[in-house]
């Protein structure tokens, strides 16, 4: 390493000499180190030989062995890969570099003569793109309306060239061989720099017409496998400063691109930062937005993490009112579920354990900071705003579309930056220390489940699914030093399943808050009828919107909160015309930290229930909704005068359909009846035994063992009949017997 760096140094140091020494020959008489190699002027500028072709679009693979040699030095050889996927036609560049293990990607845009690194695929950097070098395939040129381009293939491997404008490379047929068990046709040219006095001779090996590669068989087009390059440094008076061998294999060459423009996109969560005239868009402009109301599942985990955590989103943000957002999910290092509702009309925040059952109401919405890798839930829930988010700023870049979720599902990736993002939690005391990371990218990737989702475009698409949310975050260990090498990364990405545009007002119910914490409520019940007492038919009644038109009513006449309407029951049996409402008026909203703790400008329970009883029979409550059957059908429900009522009044004198007398009985009661029961059956036993006695002649049983006071009522007629009597008794042993005689 020590050699290859003193290398370096020295090579810097005759560039430098060359460029400043007064005393050396003008670079236009300088023709080339004649060690390595000079131009042969009898070369003729049209070849004997057809030269090879080259398409407009191709991607291959290739091999870069090095070694550098100066003075007495030679350097340790250096092994590069490079992938190439190149575009005439798109006039895009993508190339892939992996040296020593550390993938580096490179876009290129010619048309904004902008190249953006991806370093380690983590970090991006957009520079500027050079231009007409000589000796770099990759700098652009300027093409037809006077825009940048990428240089033709030919010249783009620096293989050969008859523009006027650029020297002209003559590549000179020099026999066929065999390269790596390949029939090839070999080709040289010779290449000098006279400004930076370098010269460089090569060697191209290009596959015979009909050989058959694992690729296919070569047909019109060249396929390169290799080429030698021998380079010099020089002195003007001929002196070799330093040489440069290279070896190029050139691997899977294709000409096309079979990679689809998903596997095209630039790493996933690096944004890059283009400067002033950079091409940012808002989410809507990429045909991404939020539903209105959602619900979702989400996975979590981070980089520091292997272990998913998971929790249950539920969005609810109407269009003209305050937004609510409830979590389900397990804490760390906790064996009970939690639940947390932000309700953020009332500006406060509901906790609830459901392992015991209580609930804690604070004021505010806002979450403490946490450590976003060792509680990942807790840090979406802090940063909610900023990951749904549904501003219309243009601060995001779209990069494309990628395969998500291993390959089933093309998602459209949109990235923007958050700098000084997130705070850095102190492990200890878990508070926040004061200090930042430096920069946080945000990624997001949208698909398309819905059929009813029309495209006006396919770069304006609908996109109604999000299908991950991923971060990364970036932080200089050392700011008087802020190099790549000194930068640490870190992860943290949210995976979303089973998302439904619809929600249902039960999903922010606080009504156990209410009742955990001794709160007034009512349970509270009236009738709906349809207003010309046509039957419905059930299955084409939607009753997730009837809820909501009746939720709805049910806030806008009693005047109060959406919030205090909970637990809405909506009961209609098939082919009737009337709707069983039962719902939860919850009292005065909480007010924690106030004298009574309620917000006493609100109306009390009792109050707001006369409101309600006054709408209904003043006919007020009604609205219209369409049935599912047909769009243009619609029902119009009133509220029946009078029905309202307690739930338990209302249960005991209304029901759905025929009504049902429910008779109970006292435990006593129902001891009384079995033991009845019992003694009836013991009697109709023993008279239908005695019937079949008479009957059939045969003596009456003996009943001897009766106590005294319990006389027999068949013994007058045994008396009278002389019928033998039936023991209903097991026989007496011998022993008995006697027992009895000497008694």
């Amino acid at each position: 390493m020590k050699q290859y760096q003193l290398f370096c140094l020295l090579v810097l140091c005759i560039s430098k000499c060359l460029t400043q020494d007064p005393t050396t020959t003008p670079s236009s008489t300088w023709n080339g180190d004649p060690a390595v190699c000079t131009v042969d002027t009898s070369t003729p500028s049209v070849p004997d030989r057809p030269l090879p072709r080259f398409p407009t679009r191709a991607e291959f693979a290739l091999e870069r062995v090095e070694v550098k040699h100066i003075l007495a030095i030679t350097a340790p050889s250096e092994l590069t890969m490079y992938q190439y996927l190149y575009d005439f036609e798109a006039n895009k560049l993508i190339l892939i570099k992996n040296s020593q293990g550390i993938v580096d990607v490179e876009y290129f845009y010619y048309e904004a003569l902008k190249k953006s690194t991806y370093l380690r695929r983590e970090i991006c950097l957009v520079t500027d793109i050079d231009t007409n070098l000589d000796m770099d395939g990759t700098s652009a040129i300027q093409g037809q309306n006077n825009t940048w381009h990428i240089r033709p293939l030919n010249e783009f491997l620096l293989f050969s060239s008859n523009d006027p404008r650029r020297p002209e490379i003559r590549p000179k047929f020099i026999g066929q061989s065999m390269v790596r068990g390949i029939p090839v046709d070999q080709w040289e040219t010779c290449i000098i720099d006279r400004s930076q006095f370098r010269t460089y001779r090569r060697v191209w090996s290009f596959a015979q017409k009909g050989f058959i590669l694992p690729t296919g068989v070569v047909g019109d087009f060249a396929v390169p496998i290799q080429a030698i390059i021998n380079a010099s440094i020089s002195y003007p008076n001929g002196t070799q400063a330093a040489e440069v061998d290279e070896i190029f294999n050139i691997h899977n060459y294709r000409p096309g691109i079979v990679e689809s423009s998903d596997q095209l996109t630039p790493p996933k969560g690096v944004f890059c930062d283009s400067g002033l005239g950079q091409n940012l868009i808002s989410l809507r402009d990429a045909g991404i937005t939020w539903p209105d109301r959602f619900t979702v599942r989400v996975e979590a985990s981070s980089s520091r993490s292997a272990q998913w955590q998971r929790f249950h989103l539920r969005y609810d943000h109407p269009e003209r009112g305050p937004r609510r957002v409830h979590y389900d999910f397990l804490p760390p290092g906790s064996e009970h579920y939690q639940s947390i509702i932000h309700d953020f009309g009332d500006n406060l925040t509901y906790t609830i354990d459901h392992g015991v059952g209580t609930c804690k109401i604070t004021r505010g919405t806002e979450s403490p900071d946490v450590d976003p890798f060792v509680d990942p839930i807790g840090f979406f829930i802090k940063n909610e705003r900023r990951f749904i988010y549904r501003e219309r700023e243009r601060i995001w870049e779209f990069n494309g579309y990628r395969p998500c979720r291993g390959d089933t599902i093309r998602c459209a990736a949109v990235t923007s930056s958050v700098d000084k993002f997130p705070p850095i939690v102190d492990v200890d005391t878990g508070k926040p220390s004061g200090d930042t990371w430096d920069a946080t990218s945000i990624e997001y990737g949208w698909s398309v489940r819905a059929p009813y989702a029309r495209p006006p475009s396919e770069r304006n698409k609908h996109f109604d699914y999000p299908v991950y949310l991923f971060l990364r975050m970036y932080r200089f260990n050392d700011l008087t030093n802020p190099s790549i090498a000194n930068m640490r990364t870190e992860d943290i990405e949210y995976e979303f399943y089973e998302m439904s545009p619809e929600s249902n007002p039960r999903d922010f119910d606080t009504s156990l808050c209410y009742r955990s914490l001794h709160y007034d409520y009512l349970h509270l019940g009236f009738k709906l009828e349809v207003s010309d007492g046509k039957a419905i038919d059930g299955s084409h009644l939607d009753r997730r919107l009837l809820e909501r038109q009746i939720h709805s009513n049910l806030a806008y006449l009693t005047e109060t909160s959406y919030s205090r309407i909970s637990e809405v029951q909506v009961d209609h049996e098939d082919k009737t015309s009337e709707v069983t409402v039962l719902f939860t008026l919850l009292g005065q909203t909480p007010s924690p930290g106030s004298v009574s703790g309620v917000v006493d400008s609100e109306p009390r329970t009792n109050e707001t229930r006369s409101r309600l009883a006054k709408a209904i029979d003043e006919g007020k409550f009604d609205f219209i909704m369409k049935l599912l059957d047909d769009t243009s059908s619609s029902v119009h429900f009133q509220a029946v005068r009078g029905s309202l009522k307690g739930s338990k009044e209302f249960m005991s004198s209304h029901a759905v359909g025929k009504q049902v007398v429910k008779e109970t009985y006292s435990s006593g009661a129902e001891a009384g009846a079995v033991i009845g029961g019992i003694l009836v059956g013991l009697l109709i036993g023993i008279l239908l035994a005695a019937v079949f006695r008479i009957v059939r002649k045969e003596p009456m049983p003996d009943v001897a063992r009766l106590p005294a006071s319990i006389s027999n009522p068949l013994s007058a007629l045994r008396t009278s009949t002389n019928l033998p009597s039936i023991s209903f008794h097991r026989p007496k042993s011998t022993e008995e017997k006697k027992t009895t005689s000497d008694a």
